[in-house]
């Protein structure tokens, strides 16, 4: 049973306080003077065995346990106990009587849970409790307290002194009294002596029907023991026929066995030892031949470049976004031009030298045709020679003066709406130039302050923003303020045009019957001159249409060419621009595809499977960074794995020899292998341990068997094995004791007839007395003695039961005892086991003999620490390996000893858990250093 962790809710100094154990099986715990270690144990007892101390009270607190691979929860909450396994019903019985058969704490306390006050003297040896517990064998603790019970049962009865004043010893003495007075005294009626003889014949009757009774007793005695013993006679016979089952032919070298299977078992664990010191000088994760030992060299130079990569790409994503941003800003702003249709693209190639041509020539023929307009000849004559006919002079300035006022009406209305002031260009104006101002802060603070790209870039493109809008309301407005313009220049000259149609009007006619020749000729030619003029107008306008591109507005006149050359060159002069930086940008990605295919080919090389980037390279450089540390240590430590290889070499050529040993003992005893060998040697010990069950129920038969020729009756009976049959005879032996009791009782009232007669007829109140007093004692003194004769019967057999028992163990316990003491005293000292009638002593290396009074008092203590440590192991291997506590036991030992203390317990805590506490910081360090021990500091 081992503990696993202890919990005080409230015992002593400790509160709400917890405490769990180390995988080994001993537990140092370190703890100056006052620091709870005594208390410790103290609660630890009171957990097991319940309780009240005497200082702390009772304790509340809980510990978990393992037991046959199972954890049990043990808890006590004042008085109140909770056992029970985890996922399963509570259990109601106390550890003790579950486990360790009915052990009790103050047992334990001399044995398993000492201090150094509990580890003085050897009387412990001598109790019945540990005698019958330690030494006897399976139920010797019942044996034992059956003996002092029938021990207790005869004493009370009679001791061996005259003064004694036991219930037989004063019946004795009332009964010499009684007979001294009756001799006194003189009969004298001879009817009494009458009475005296039928008296005496009852006697004899009642002699014969006791000696009746005795004979059918001890027949039902007899059947009885047989039924007794034939529980005992069945597990001798099964012992029996396991013995036939288990016995071996031929005896195996058991010694030699499993000397060669712990060397196997010792060379195995030093093997996995130096395997694991080697495995664990190697860094993890690490291959010496990994790819990084090839092209380790590549990644670095390639690492140089990561700066450029990192740019380069950077800059491909920011420029391609800017080149995106701006182009939608190109299109834009394309959309608000008023000399180019959004719907079309503006071609690449245009004639401005001929469109300038041919708008200087419109412009000329359209001068010209209004010059003629503004110079009509003043006729006198009333008609008007035009293309379709005449017409007379009043109604030609009639239609001439409604046109005039058609067209200026339509101006004014232009003007009107051109004139009115717009608020929509001035505000986009100005949020153009805040912009401007907001992305010069900006690119500034990225530059200066934050030193990020990103905020450079964006000042960039608000400020491209911000100008576009600026010059879009610049522009709006100036183009407004140029239609204002030229609308007042027309309105000005169809005013002077309706002026002069007027003051024409108004002029009188000078009436005439004779035609003038030279005004019809002058009016002929100003007609023609029209028609000229007119002609070289629609043609010059013919051919202004012609060559206006394909992505021109087609309304536009010869006065817009100039603005729609000046939107065309900043048109392409923005487009130039952005080609410039998609060619740098161009540039930019074939860098960056250079750079990427040379990644993409290196984490080919290094078997990577991720996409090339960047952050990825930073990511195995580090991991080759990693690599070149791991790579440092595993070469720092290549000689200390190289060491480990020998030591592990060493051992597993150790394990071939063990192995080769093993296979000639194997060969020898003809069996095929070390597995067959290992089950033979458990059925020989099962044939031993069923050997001594047979022994043991054969003892315990003869000490049932009757003596004499009765015994080969006792035991043909149990061959016979009729338990049916011996039933029924032991009933028929019961009837029959029961009719002679009932004889016998008629006798006693027969008897009593004349005992009464008698009195009636003594002439001695005295003598009557004196008689039926010395009847009573007479009865009494027989039941007593039949009492005390049983009692003392059954004392002697089971005595000798005990003591058998005692005579196959005890020797066992000394023979450890005294391996112990030599391990703890370095080999100085034996026990002497041949000596103890004389009392126990020491034997030095040269046989000296060592009395007690002679002993220090720290080789005192490591015999009485042995004794208890033998007393344990003995426990365990009978019952129950229960945990030790030990409190500050090795103070007296030297530093040699106190190490051999800590080796001995280290090897016993591998089928054993102990608890040590100590006060003492070299035992602790000492701990530390040897295998199989976990040490805690307590605060």
């Amino acid at each position: 049973m081992n503990i696993k962790d202890i919990r005080f809710n409230e015992y002593g100094p400790y509160k709400n306080w917890t405490f769990t154990a180390g995988a080994q099986g001993v537990q140092v715990v370190y703890g100056a003077n006052e620091s709870g270690k005594t208390s410790l144990l103290e609660g630890m007892r009171s957990i097991l065995f319940g309780g009240k101390h005497k200082k702390y009270g009772t304790v509340d607190g809980a510990m978990n346990v393992e037991k046959d691979g199972k954890v049990y929860y043990l808890g006590r909450h004042q008085k109140q106990l909770d056992f029970y396994t985890y996922g399963e019903p509570r259990i109601s019985e106390e550890p003790s009587q579950l486990w360790w058969h009915g052990l009790d704490k103050k047992t334990y306390n001399r044995i398993f849970a000492l201090t150094l006050e509990d580890l003085q003297g050897v009387d412990v040896l001598n109790e019945v409790d540990v005698r019958s517990r330690f030494f006897g064998a399976e139920g010797g603790e019942q044996l034992g307290s059956i003996v002092k019970h029938v021990e207790k049962n005869a004493n009370d009865l009679l001791v061996g002194s005259a003064t004694g004043k036991r219930r037989i010893n004063v019946l004795l003495e009332k009964l010499a009294d009684n007979k001294q007075r009756l001799s006194h005294l003189v009969e004298h009626e001879a009817q009494y002596v009458e009475l005296q003889q039928a008296y005496h014949s009852s006697e004899q009757t009642e002699q014969e029907l006791q000696d009746q009774i005795r004979e059918w007793q001890d027949y039902r005695d007899s059947v009885h023991m047989v039924l007794r013993a034939w529980d005992t006679f069945c597990r001798g016979e099964e012992a029996r026929k396991h013995m036939q089952q288990f016995m071996a032919h031929n005896t195996l070298n058991k010694e030699a066995f499993l000397g060669i299977d712990e060397g196997l078992k010792e060379a195995r664990q030093h093997m996995q030892l130096w395997l694991d010191k080697e495995e664990a000088l190697k860094p993890e994760n690490f291959d010496p031949q990994s790819p990084f030992t090839i092209y380790g060299q590549d990644l670095e130079t390639f690492m140089q470049q990561v700066t450029q990569w990192e740019q380069l790409r950077r800059e491909c994503e920011e420029g391609q976004a800017y080149i995106d941003k701006v182009r939608e800003q190109l299109d834009f702003s394309k959309s608000l031009q008023s000399a180019w249709r959004s719907d079309e693209d503006v071609p690449d190639d245009v004639n401005w030298f001929e469109g300038e041509r041919l708008s200087k020539k419109l412009r000329t023929a359209k001068e010209q045709l209004l010059y003629w307009q503004e110079h009509t000849p003043d006729l006198l004559s009333t008609t008007i020679v035009n293309d379709g006919g005449t017409e007379s002079r009043s109604e030609w300035l009639d239609n001439e003066i409604a046109a005039v006022l058609s067209d200026i009406e339509d101006i004014q209305i232009a003007l009107e709406e051109s004139t009115t002031p717009a608020v929509w260009p001035i505000w986009v104006q100005r949020i153009g130039g805040v912009g401007a101002v907001v992305a010069v802060l900006m690119m500034l603070s990225g530059l200066i302050i934050f030193e990020s790209s990103l905020y450079s870039m964006g000042g960039i493109i608000l400020l491209i923003t911000g100008l576009i809008l600026f010059w879009y309301g610049w522009h709006v407005r100036h183009q407004g303020r140029t239609d204002t313009a030229r609308l007042e220049k027309e309105l000005s000259r169809l005013e002077q045009r309706h002026a002069q149609l007027v003051n024409r009007q108004d002029a009188p006619l000078v009436p005439t019957d004779i035609p003038n020749i030279e005004q019809v000729a002058r009016l002929q030619q100003y007609n023609d001159e029209g028609k000229v003029l007119q002609s070289n107008y629609d043609a010059a306008l013919a051919e202004w249409q012609e060559w206006l591109p394909k992505g021109a507005a087609k309304s536009l006149g010869d006065d817009d060419f100039f603005s729609m050359k000046q939107e065309y060159d900043q048109y392409y002069e923005q487009l130039r621009i952005i080609e410039g930086y998609e060619k740098r940008l161009d540039a930019h990605r074939e860098s960056l595809r250079l750079i990427e295919d040379q990644a993409v080919t290196l984490w080919h090389n290094l078997g990577i499977d991720n996409p090339v980037s960047p952050t990825e390279l930073k990511r195995v450089y580090n991991q080759y960074k990693n690599f070149q540390q791991q790579f440092i240590r595993w070469e720092q430590k290549e000689s200390q794995r190289k060491s480990c290889r020998l030591e592990y070499d060493n051992w597993h050529r150790k394990e071939k020899e063990l192995l080769l040993e093993q296979k000639a003992l194997l060969e020898q005893a003809g069996i095929g292998g070390a597995n067959e060998y290992r089950q033979r040697l458990i059925d020989e010990n099962q044939y031993k341990q069923w050997e001594t069950i047979y022994k043991q129920s054969q003892v315990q038969l003869d000490l049932l068997a009757p003596d004499g020729e009765n015994r080969d009756l006792f035991y043909r009976r149990l061959r016979e094995g009729n338990k049916e049959q011996w039933i029924e005879e032991q009933a028929h032996g019961e009837r029959e004791i029961a009719s002679r009791q009932e004889l016998l009782a008629t006798l006693y009232e027969k008897r009593g007839q004349i005992v009464e007669a008698m009195r009636a007829l003594g002439s001695d109140e005295e003598q009557r007395l004196a008689i039926q007093e010395r009847q009573e004692l007479e009865t009494e003194l027989e039941e007593a003695l039949e009492d005390w004769a049983t009692q003392a019967l059954i004392g002697h057999c089971m005595d000798k039961a005990q003591q058998s028992y005692e005579a196959e163990s005890q020797p066992k316990m000394l023979e450890l005892s005294s391996n112990y003491i030599q391990r703890l005293t370095n080999g100085a000292y034996t026990l002497d086991m041949w000596g103890l009638d004389a009392g126990l002593a020491l034997l030095d290396t040269k046989g000296g003999r060592l009395e007690m009074n002679r002993w220090s008092s720290g080789l005192a203590d490591q015999v009485y620490l042995a004794l208890r440590l033998a007393l344990a192991t003995v426990f365990s291997h009978q019952v129950d390996a229960i945990p030790i506590i030990l409190d500050d036991i090795l103070v007296r030992f030297d530093e040699d000893r106190q190490k051999s203390a800590l080796e001995l317990l280290a090897e016993l805590g591998n089928n054993q858990q102990i608890w040590l506490f100590t006060c003492q910081q070299q035992v602790y360090y000492m701990a530390q250093a040897i295998n199989g021990v976990d040490t805690h500091v307590l605060s």
